[in-house]
C-alpha cells in the first residue's frame, strides 16, 4: 500500500515532463503552473510520508543498504532537475508579458526534452540497481 502511494507521488512529480509540450502560449502556461503547483506540493507531501512509513513497514538495515541509498539520491538529482530548469522556465513564460513568448516555450520545450531524456537515463540506472542491487 505504501509503495503503491509512493509510486503515485513519483508519477505526479514525472507528469510534468508529458503535459509541458502541449503548451502554446503564455495564459496556457500560467494556468498549467498554477494547477502544477498545487500538484506538485501534494506529490511532495506523499512522497515524505510514504518515505516516513516505508521506516514502519520495513527494516532499517534493509533501508540502508548502499544501492537504495544511491537509488534515493538519484531520484532525488532527478526531482532537483525538474525544480530546477523546468520550474524556473515554467515560470519565465507565465511572467513573460508577450501574448505566444514562442522563443521562451521553445527554450522550455528544448529543457523538458534534455531534462526527460536525463531522466529516462537515471530511472534507467535506478531500476538496474533494484533488480541486480550492485553494492
Amino acid at each position: 500500500m505504501v509503495l503503491t502511494f509512493h509510486l503515485l507521488g513519483v508519477a505526479a512529480k514525472l507528469a510534468v515532463l508529458f503535459l509541458i509540450p502541449r503548451l502554446k502560449n503564455v495564459e496556457q502556461t500560467r494556468r498549467f503552473l498554477v494547477t502544477y503547483r498545487k500538484l506538485d506540493i501534494t506529490a511532495d507531501v506523499v512522497l515524505w510520508g510514504t518515505g516516513l512509513a516505508f521506516f514502519f513497514v520495513t527494516s532499517f538495515q534493509y533501508l540502508m543498504q548502499m544501492w537504495l541509498l544511491v537509488s534515493m539520491l538519484l531520484y532525488m538529482f532527478v526531482f532537483y532537475m525538474l525544480k530546477r530548469f523546468l520550474m524556473r522556465g515554467l515560470r519565465e513564460v507565465a511572467n513573460s508579458r508577450k501574448v505566444h513568448a514562442e522563443k521562451e516555450l521553445k527554450t522550455l520545450r528544448f529543457q523538458n526534452l534534455c531534462v526527460g531524456i536525463f531522466s529516462i537515463f537515471l530511472m534507467g540506472c535506478i531500476a538496474f540497481m533494484m533488480m541486480n542491487k550492485p553494492f
